[in-house]
């Protein structure tokens, strides 16, 4: 397989001579089952950068030269990305820096994460073994820490220790090459927070966080700006907008105020009266909540707000899965009913039980409602539509649940 280490580089004269020797003369040869390249991606650097490589160029031929106008790092990257998959056939590509604070070593490292069959392989700097420079001042450090902290809780990538790195491998087929690379939301140091988020929430990729020594830059001078630094905050608050949880956040509150309002129609309208009669001998007990005829127009109101919530989830939470199909939509309403069996339960025995025990009135009935949502329902809810409808989540044991639906047996058999 093709891998190509890209490096962007600009003012690099100093370094990028001594990269080159160092990964095409040294560790190269120490990767046996791949087909190891370099590009270099420089912006048209004034101090001669370029003339290094086209030098190296000639002792080296896995390397390459790709010029271009100075847009930004991540404007750099996604020029040299798209140009190592079109023109360099790459199955896969590493992110890497020119000034050795990536060590050229740890390349091998992140190629036998790829051939232990993981997706994406992250130098990381924040789990055991990994570090950052002693050298760095007190603000510089807690800038990276804050700010990786920000990005992991912000985008709940909590299982990734570090969102921020930029040394890292990618493979390309069903993964990068479905990123739209043209239309990142910054052209700068915070590419690579889009592009993880692409890559590990949209696209589920198989993640292996390997532990590195993030160097002290000793020659040259660092490009990042405090510019980069607000622009990476907005960012990360652009793709909370866009992350599922938040969607699912919006249309669970609509689907509350939903479920709200039809609880108080359905429990003024007393049509549950008759019903909730016939367990009237169960007041008094454990069960009495099936004796109360608002219990009963709460699993009503419940189901209205699982309406709701299954046509804006399929069209927006989960635009990308959005099950188009008539009868596939019949049957996903039909399971999206059953998996919210549990959600009709907890409304009905906790709204029950609050107004068998304080009274049946608008603030225990909305009260219950609310604490039945917030710590009950809305946890169970979005664990229910990863797992079972759009299948997000992938659960040991539950793969006979996840693969097979009786819509695909159907259509099997019309086959």
């Amino acid at each position: 397989m093709n891998i190509v280490v890209i490096i962007p580089t600009y003012n690099e004269v100093e370094n990028i001579g001594r990269m080159l020797d160092a990964l095409v003369g040294e560790e190269f040869p120490k990767i046996k089952k791949h087909l190891m390249k370099v590009l270099v991606v420089d912006d048209n650097s004034p101090d001669g950068t370029a003339k290094v490589v086209q030098q190296k160029m000639k002792k080296y031929k896995q390397i390459e030269l790709l010029l271009g106008k100075k847009n930004g790092l991540g404007a750099a990257f996604a020029r040299g990305m798209k140009y190592a998959m079109d023109k360099m056939e790459a199955d896969a590509v590493i992110e890497m820096d020119a000034d050795f604070q990536h060590d050229p070593q740890d390349v091998k490292r992140l190629v036998q994460g790829f051939d232990d069959g993981y997706d994406y392989v992250i130098g990381s700097r924040y789990i055991k073994g990994g570090s950052i420079p002693e050298q760095w001042e007190f603000y510089r450090k807690f800038i990276s820490w804050g700010g990786n902290f920000f990005a992991r809780a912000a985008l709940m990538i909590i299982k990734i220790h570090d969102v921020t790195s930029g040394f890292k491998l990618t493979r390309v087929k069903g993964l990068l090459d479905q990123i739209d690379l043209d239309n990142l939301l910054s052209r700068s140091y915070a590419y690579k927070i889009h592009i993880l988020y692409e890559v590990i929430k949209e696209r589920n990729a198989k993640v292996l966080e390997v532990p590195i020594k993030f160097h002290f830059r000793e020659k040259g001078s660092s490009k990042i700006e405090k510019e980069d630094l607000k622009e990476s905050f907005t960012v990360v608050i652009k793709l909370f907008l866009r992350s599922r949880f938040f969607k699912f956040a919006i249309i669970g509150f609509v689907g509350f105020l939903i479920n709200s309002v039809f609880l108080e129609i359905f429990s003024s309208l007393s049509i549950f009266d008759k019903f909730s009669s016939s367990f009237s001998y169960l007041k008094g007990t454990k069960f009495h909540a099936v004796g109360e005829s608002t219990a009963w127009a709460a699993a009503a109101a419940t189901e209205m707000a699982i309406i709701s919530n299954f046509i804006f989830n399929n069209s927006w939470t989960f635009a990308k899965e959005k099950i188009t199909s008539p009868i596939k939509l019949a049957w996903k309403f039909l399971q999206f009913n059953l998996t919210s069996i549990g959600a009709i339960v907890i409304q009905f025995i906790v709204i029950g039980s609050a107004v068998g025990v304080f009274g049946d009135t608008t603030l225990v009935r909305q009260t219950a409602l609310v604490g039945a949502v917030v710590f009950l329902i809305i946890p169970y809810n979005y664990t229910m539509y990863n797992v079972i409808i759009w299948k997000r989540w992938r659960i040991p044991g539950l793969g006979w649940i996840q693969d097979v639906s009786v819509y695909d047996n159907i259509k099997n058999k019309r086959r």
